[in-house]
C-alpha cells in the first residue's frame, strides 16, 4: 500500500511479488519452527502474533462498525485493495473477498512483527505499536489517498488503532502462557482460527456469483462502468488511469450531478453519460450523488495504471 501510494509501480505488482510470497514464507516459517525446540520462542512469536494479529483486527473493526452504521464510510479502503490487487476495471464479490483478506493478513503482519520484537513486554506497548502503524498512515501519502483528514475521522482512526493493540498486547505480553491455553483448546487452534475467518468471508461476500445490478453495471460500456440505481453506483468502486473517465448509466427516474467529476456532470435519468476524474497522484474520490451517507460511489484514480 505504501509502495503503490507512492507511485512507485502498480499495487498488483506488489501485491503478487511481496505480499503472496511473504505470507507463504511466514507459513512455512510457523510449520518449520514447530518442529524444532531450539526456536519455540519464534514459534510462540509468529502464533501469537497471528492468533493476537486476529484478534486485534477483529476489535479494530468492531470499533468502527457503529460510525460505518452512521454513515461514515470508514470500510471503504478495504475494497479498493481487491480492486487494486485483481488490476480489474471494477468492484465484484471476488475483489471484495481478495480485499478482507488482505486486510486481515495486513493486521496479522504487524501483529507477528510486534509479537518478534516485543514478546514478554507490558501489554501497553501494545497500544503504542497500534498508534505506531496509524501515524505511519497519517504521516504518509496514504492519507491523502484516502481522504484521512479531519480531526473526526483522524480521532477514530486512532482510537480503533488501540482496540487493534489491546488483544495484540494481552496475548503476547505472556507468550508461552498463550501458546499453552492455545494448545488446551486444540492441537491446531491457529490454523483453524484463520480457516473459521476465511470461510466466514467465503460465506459473506459469496465470490461465486456476482449481483444482477453489478453485472448490469459492467455491461453499459467497455472499460469502467456502472449503472445508478436509488443514487448508488453499482459496481461501487471503479479504477481509472489518470485523468481517466467511467460511464454511468443514470437508471432512476431523477437526474444527478456529481461534483467530484471534472466539470460537475449531470446525470440525465435513462441515459449514458461519461465522466471524467483527476487528480495530482493516486486517490479514491469520493463521488456523490446526494447527501445521503451511502449515496453514489468510489472511483480510483490510479495513476500507476499503463
Amino acid at each position: 500500500m505504501l509502495a503503490w501510494s507512492y507511485g512507485l509501480a502498480p499495487f498488483a505488482v506488489w501485491f503478487w511479488s511481496l505480499t503472496v510470497p511473504s505470507l507463504a514464507l511466514l507459513a512455512a516459517a510457523g510449520a518449520a519452527t514447530a518442529r524444532r525446540p531450539r526456536r519455540r520462542s519464534l514459534h510462540h512469536a509468529l502464533v501469537v502474533g497471528t492468533v493476537g494479529g486476529l484478534l486485534g483486527t477483529l476489535g479494530y473493526d468492531l470499533f468502527r462498525v457503529p460510525f460505518a452504521l452512521a454513515g461514515v464510510r470508514l470500510f471503504a479502503p478495504i475494497d479498493t485493495y481487491g480492486v487494486l490487487a485483481l488490476d480489474a476495471d471494477s468492484s465484484d464479490p471476488r475483489t471484495a473477498l481478495l480485499g478482507w483478506v488482505f486486510h486481515f493478513a495486513n493486521g496479522i503482519g504487524f501483529g507477528i512483527a510486534y509479537a518478534v520484537l516485543a514478546s514478554g513486554r507490558r501489554w501497553q506497548w501494545a497500544l503504542v505499536w497500534g498508534l505506531m502503524i496509524e501515524t505511519l498512515a497519517v504521516a504518509s501519502p496514504v492519507a491523502g489517498v484516502y481522504a484521512l483528514r479531519g480531526p473526526g475521522l483522524i480521532a477514530i482512526a486512532y482510537a480503533g488503532h488501540l482496540a487493534y493493540g489491546a488483544p495484540l498486547g494481552l496475548l503476547a505480553a505472556d507468550p508461552d502462557r498463550t501458546v499453552r491455553r492455545l494448545r488446551e483448546v486444540g492441537s491446531h487452534t491457529t490454523a483453524y482460527a484463520l480457516l473459521a475467518v476465511l470461510l466466514a468471508l467465503v460465506v459473506w461476500q459469496r465470490p461465486f456469483s456476482t449481483p444482477a445490478a453489478v453485472r448490469a453495471g459492467e455491461l453499459v460500456a467497455p472499460g469502467p462502468s456502472a449503472v445508478v440505481l436509488d443514487g448508488r453506483f453499482h459496481p461501487q468502486y471503479l479504477r481509472v488511469p489518470a485523468n481517466g473517465c467511467v460511464a454511468l448509466h443514470n437508471g432512476d427516474r431523477v437526474p444527478y450531478t456529481l461534483p467530484a467529476a471534472v466539470g460537475s456532470p449531470r446525470l440525465e435519468p435513462g441515459r449514458t453519460t461519461t465522466a471524467c476524474f483527476a487528480s495530482a497522484g493516486n486517490a479514491v474520490l469520493r463521488v456523490r450523488t446526494s447527501a445521503q451517507p451511502y449515496a453514489g460511489g468510489f472511483v480510483i484514480v490510479d495513476r500507476t495504471e499503463h
